[in-house]
């Protein structure tokens, strides 16, 4: 069958479509009933000579994989064509990677409410790591927490290899079970901003001490649990996986299994892959093209696990070019994800790893996923740069990092010249959304070689057998003659140039700490943060530039906070202007290269109200220069001059605030969200640019903005009402 086609366009990125083109459809029991009949099917007609679109229409059903399906060069469509695999007209069929468990028993464990059933398939790679009943992600069997710890210097999170592997443990917590490959513990090494699933290699119980299979991120301290023993099967919901017994045991709340339990079978449901070149000449580089994926459902795909050879990104808050996701690109260009959704998964949502070129992520939803929703990550610090000019647009991502709990919802490593704008990032364990590359201390064997002896360098100096961003560095493509001068490594560092704008980004750092809504840290040149709101961040800051953070400007973003959480915490040699704080103030510089006193900080607008008092406006003003000044300070309660007088005394020798002005910005309204002003403003006469009603409109997804809710959802609103209420009763 053939229809007229008027083109296929997705953000920037646009293919002018052919005069006519196929359509193929896929219904289960038709002619063509499965996937990779389907993209076969699609092979055949281009072998034939199709140049045209390929549309596969798929209709309503499940659809499930036992392995990955793969699309390959053979797979690209022609140059201007696209071949797109979207629902049928009305449907919304679901791509799972999950195998349904049947043939349940009843034992007389826990009084007979555990059930068991056969799984002898799952072994190996087929292990499973997550258990669903329908879309609901049921937990694994869980002991109480038991304190570790190694002998070292808990301040030096990255410590030696022997510390990351080897620990003594406190109580009964650990034991030398016969399945002990199937267990793992879970928590937090040193630091509360990630968390690791490890294997138990060994465990000696008389010494109190055992041995991982995988080293932690940094040195074994804190508390942690063991998964997956059946000895704690002992809450309603819970179950755990015997791969030598090939058995699933099962604690249903509702006191039987139903018929959809559901258990992953593959790592990655869907990838394009064509030829990626490791060399820096990238001749042998060749992307898979014009590949569409249009309103699918993705499930079901298994939970990352560490392998020995696995190399870290930042902070191993993600693995580098890791079989992990429900959709990945792996050698891509002219590719699109559109209007699907991806949810009920231990995985990442989709990957973009490697040569990732004009790649489109719109209109889709990720929610209840075990990773990142989506990861973009290209080559380590060298000269290769092939991931950019990627568009992630339109998104509402909620509840991804399930289980990886640090997981952002959009995590943007060494990759550049990006638009990432209009997503809905909410409800997150820890960040909504991460820019990085490699820090400078990663750089230190390079350093020692040298001669260079850097203190700051030194301190944090990460030992051979780190996993995290040391195994991605191009060292033959690397050459440094400073320890110290950004401008040495800033072409290494290919997070550049990605504009971050009218996103709505809140309610992050629910579990974790030290996490933020938008976050940057070793990034390369030109990012600009702009026109995005945050609010509901419990402490921390909601936007920050951290460690090897330059050349950004965040400039006319909206922050609402609670006085506690900094709106915006600045390191490095950064820009920021035309933002407005409300009831939130600016933190510099912190731990590593604290704020550069050139650094641009004036023209920006903080706004406190009578409910909240603020201690100060900054923190740390000590260590800025004449770049913070023409801000514009008030306070409903009366107190902005007080602290205003108090931080130029602070500040008087880097001569900050000299033209600052207290006073009322005179909004035009600002309950309801226009952050234009009135006539008679100071912010004009100061140089602060509005914010008016139609640019605030534009932030958050189309579907769902930010200003529909605005009124109802924001604390602002709700903070009057308090304090109006609050006089009466007083009265």
């Amino acid at each position: 069958m053939k229809r007229a086609v008027a083109g296929c366009t997705f953000g920037l990125l646009v293919f002018a479509g052919a005069v006519s083109a196929r359509e193929l459809v896929v219904e289960p029991g038709g002619e063509i009933a499965t996937l990779p009949a389907a993209r076969d099917a699609v092979r055949a007609l281009r072998t034939a000579g199709e140049k045209g679109d390929i549309d596969v229409a798929i209709r309503d059903g499940v659809y499930s994989l036992d392995e990955t399906l793969v699309f390959g060069l053979e797979d690209s469509a022609p140059k201007g064509a696209v071949t797109r695999y979207r629902a049928a007209d009305g449907a919304s069929p679901l791509i799972s990677g999950g195998r349904i468990i049947a043939g349940w028993e009843k034992t007389d464990l826990q009084g007979g409410s555990i059930w068991k059933a056969k799984v002898p398939w799952a072994k190996g790679d087929a292990f499973f790591h997550c258990l669903y009943d329908g879309g609901k992600l049921l937990p694994r069997a869980r002991s109480e927490n038991f304190a570790v710890s190694v002998d070292a210097d808990r301040r030096k999170y990255a410590g030696a290899l022997k510390n990351r592997v080897e620990f003594s443990f406190k109580g009964g917590g650990l034991k030398s079970w016969e399945n002990l490959e199937d267990l793992e513990i879970f928590g937090a090494p040193t630091r509360a901003w990630l968390r690791n699933y490890l294997g138990i290699a060994s465990v000696d119980t008389a010494a109190k001490t055992a041995t991982l299979s995988v080293p932690a991120t940094y040195n074994m301290f804190g508390n942690w649990v063991v998964e997956n023993c059946i000895d704690h099967l002992d809450q309603p919901g819970e179950w755990a996986l015997n791969s030598q017994e090939g058995m699933l045991y099962y604690w249903p709340e509702s006191g039987s299994p139903g018929d959809q339990i559901i258990a992953p079978v593959l790592n990655e449901l869907i990838r394009v892959e064509g030829v990626n070149d490791a060399s820096l000449a990238g001749t042998k580089d060749q992307p898979v093209e014009g590949v569409v994926f249009e309103g699918l459902r993705f499930a079901h795909a298994d939970r990352q696990t560490w392998l020995p050879e696995d190399k870290g990104l930042q902070h191993d808050w993600n693995m580098w070019d890791k079989a992990n996701g429900l959709v990945r690109f792996r050698g891509a260009r002219n590719c699109a994800v559109r209007n699907c959704t991806f949810s009920d998964s231990g995985s990442d949502g989709v990957r973009l790893d490697l040569f990732c070129q004009n790649i489109a992520v719109e209109d889709s939803t990720f929610k209840d996923l075990g990773g990142t929703g989506v990861l973009l990550a290209g080559h380590g610090p060298g000269k290769k740069d092939v991931n950019k000019n990627n568009i992630i647009h339109n998104n509402e991502i909620t509840r991804v990092g399930q289980l990886f709990l640090h997981s952002p919802g959009i995590f943007v490593w060494q990759s550049g010249h990006n638009r990432i704008s209009n997503n809905h990032i909410y409800d997150q364990a820890y960040t909504g959304m991460v820019v990085s590359g490699v820090r400078r201390r990663f750089f230190a064997p390079t350093f020692e070689k040298m001669g260079i002896n850097n203190p700051y360098i030194k301190k944090w100096a990460f030992p051979e057998g780190t996993r995290e961003h040391v195994p991605t560095i191009r060292w033959d493509e690397i050459t440094l003659n400073s320890a110290t001068e950004w401008a040495a490594f800033e072409p290494y560092m290919h997070a550049r140039g990605n504009i971050i704008e009218f996103n709505e980004v809140h309610d992050c750092l629910k579990l974790l700490h030290d996490g933020n809504c938008i976050y940057l840290s070793a990034n390369g040149d030109g990012n600009i943060v702009r026109y995005n709101v945050t609010y509901n961040h419990p402490q921390g800051a909601m936007i920050r530039t951290d460690d090897d953070s330059h050349g950004t400007t965040v400039s006319h973003n909206l922050l609402f906070g609670t006085i506690s959480p900094s709106g915006i915490a600045i390191k490095g040699l950064n820009t920021c202007q035309h933002n407005m704080y409300v009831n939130c103030i600016m933190t510099t510089g912190g731990a590593g290269n604290t704020v550069d006193p050139n650094s641009e900080m004036s023209r920006n607008l903080f706004y406190f109200t009578a409910e909240n008092t603020p201690a100060r406006f900054h923190t740390k003003i000590d260590r800025v220069g004449s770049g913070l000044d023409y801000n514009l300070y008030w306070h409903e309660g009366g107190d902005a001059e007080k602290i205003l007088t108090a931080q130029r005394k602070k500040g008087a020798k880097n001569k900050i605030d000299v033209h600052s002005v207290a006073a009322d910005p005179m909004f035009a309204d600002l309950v309801h969200g226009d952050f234009s002003f009135k006539s008679g403003s100071p912010a004009p006469e100061l140089g602060i640019e509005p914010l008016p009603l139609e640019t605030v409109a534009k932030i958050g997804t189309t579907r769902d903005p930010f200003l529909k809710r605005f009124a109802k959802e924001m604390p602002l609103e709700a903070q009057h009402e308090a304090h109006a209420k609050k006089k009466k009763n007083n009265k």
